[in-house]
């Protein structure tokens, strides 16, 4: 099973407007694929093999993460020559903002009371 990411890439959404708009662009290139919503699971790490024979064309690899403390999927473009990280989706910066506002919200409103 290949992994169309043609339809993604033309999406008019971007990953840096936040994870509501890239599920809007997985939804819009999974109807532009002819699938509904009754469509057969996607083999992950088929994906995710997939992806990386598609980054090696571009001299890169992907490393994908879990952020524990969010449950979300950390992906990082890792330049082969130099191991240096090219691009985190979504970025550290934000991913911090993230925490702490979690943890503001959970300082406002404590479960225990």
């Amino acid at each position: 099973m290949a992994l169309d990411v043609s339809s993604i890439q033309s999406s008019p959404h971007s990953l840096r407007e936040g994870p509501r708009y890239a599920q809007a662009a997985a939804a819009e290139a999974a109807a532009a694929a002819g699938q509904g919503a009754a469509a057969a699971p996607i083999d992950l790490q088929q994906a995710v093999r997939d992806l990386q024979q598609l980054s090696a064309a571009f001299n890169t690899r992907l490393s994908f993460s879990l952020n524990e403390k969010l449950g979300q999927v950390v992906v990082k473009v890792i330049d082969n020559d130099t191991d240096k990280i090219v691009r985190e989706i979504p970025p550290s910066e934000l991913q911090h903002v993230y925490e702490r506002i979690r943890e503001v919200i959970g300082l406002l409103f404590d479960k225990s009371a």
